[in-house]
């Protein structure tokens, strides 16, 4: 297979050491970026580049950088500034990355992402879009004033680019596609990185359930979004816990506790809440997940939720909000509408049942092994192998 440069353009924030080594927490890993390398050759990422504070605990972030992976750092496109004043350098760096690629591939909801599909439409560049969540949902549910009303011309511009853009991926299998259809080919697949079913793990959590102790609630979010719905997580905890005063919660992600610890104390659960910090993507958060007992995911906007999944690969029963594709993994007695904080403390008392415990961390462990890596790997590789053979 030749080698083919490929652009691949979002939104997301890489952070760039004193050495020079590129690292991330939360989203990407080195595995996940050798993905495109293997499929394509050399890399290009066009995101967003800050510089890593130098008294920052490294383990907790995952190394980015490769022999065959740049970086090309772009202005900070979702903002008020992004949108106006840098727009115009924006454009022109990404004219010359796009003029220079054979393939260029965007994660969307990114305004880095937009300009490239219609840089490459304009150049006439094989393109495609990978589709992972939803801008409405996001814009709409957590942002400002500003984002809310900028929120439909965010939604009609990624229909349109995912309509035009002549490859898309989505990470479900309805709600995506049914929000940004596409003309072009598709493929629906989750981009989530899970090991091979072992059925270990699912005996390690039954005996941990049957051990019956306290059950200790855990949500992954980073603390800097209020997309994840960390404060209605917080608050249906507190409610719940006026029912089971034995229960504890569990907050893993990068950012300021403060904000939320203050919430915490306010609603008199600052001692029952653990803001655990960040880890690096991988083992060490499935072992963090192995010491929870029900997963939370609140969020108010989605794709298909990796650490959801993540969660389920370990056998760990979960409740959800119904934000994007989530319905598609979780069972409808656990689901609550976004921000509906009521519901969700209902389900956390439920949750506290052994024979639910029992019945969800069976189903959501079968569930996840449809989802392996191996098996969707394949067609992501073979999906993308052919953009390279296409006019």
């Amino acid at each position: 297979m030749r080698s083919v440069s490929l652009l691949f353009c979002h939104d997301h924030r890489f952070f760039v050491a004193a050495d020079g080594r590129i690292y991330s927490y939360g989203q990407y890993d080195i595995t996940i970026l050798n993905r495109y390398v293997e499929i394509f050759g050399d890399v290009t990422i066009a995101a967003r580049g800050v510089a890593l504070d130098e008294k920052a605990d490294l383990s907790r972030y995952s190394l980015c950088s490769s022999e065959n992976i740049s970086f090309l750092w772009m202005p900070n496109l979702s903002s008020l500034r992004g949108l106006t004043v840098d727009r115009s350098a924006a454009r022109r760096l990404l004219v010359e990355a796009v003029t220079h690629a054979d393939v260029v591939i965007a994660r969307l909801p990114s305004e880095i992402g937009l300009m490239a599909l219609g840089t490459a439409r304009n150049l006439g560049k094989p393109a495609g879009a990978e589709v992972v969540a939803c801008v409405w949902d996001g814009l709409r549910s957590h942002g400002g004033l500003l984002s809310r009303l900028y929120a439909p011309l965010a939604y009609m511009r990624m229909r349109r680019a995912v309509a035009t853009a002549g490859w898309a991926h989505y990470v479900t299998q309805h709600f995506l596609q049914a929000r940004y259809p596409s003309t072009g080919k598709t493929l629906a697949a989750s981009d989530v990185d899970l090991p091979e079913p072992d059925e270990n793990i699912l005996s390690r959590r039954l005996a941990r359930i049957s051990a019956a102790g306290p059950v200790t609630f855990g949500m992954i979010a980073a603390l800097f979004h209020k997309e994840k719905g960390i404060d209605v997580a917080i608050k249906a905890f507190a409610r719940a816990r006026s029912e089971r005063p034995d229960i504890r919660l569990k907050v893993l992600g990068p950012g300021d506790s403060a904000p939320w610890r203050k919430l915490a104390r306010e609603l008199g659960v600052e001692e029952s809440v653990e803001f655990c910090g960040s880890l690096p993507r991988g083992e060490a958060v499935l072992k963090w997940i192995d010491g929870i007992d029900v997963y939370v995911q609140a969020s108010f906007q989605e794709g298909l939720p990796r650490a959801l999944m993540e969660a389920m690969s370990r056998a760990c029963p979960a409740l959800a909000s119904s934000a994007g594709g989530t319905a598609e993994l979780v069972e409808a007695e656990c689901l609550h509408r976004p921000g509906d904080r009521k519901t969700l403390a209902q389900q956390m008392i439920s949750a506290c049942d052994i024979g639910w415990l029992h019945h969800s961390a069976a189903r959501n462990f079968a569930v996840s092994g449809t989802y392996s890596s191996k098996r969707l790997r394949e067609f992501q590789v073979e999906f993308w192998r052919k953009i390279m053979s296409s006019p």
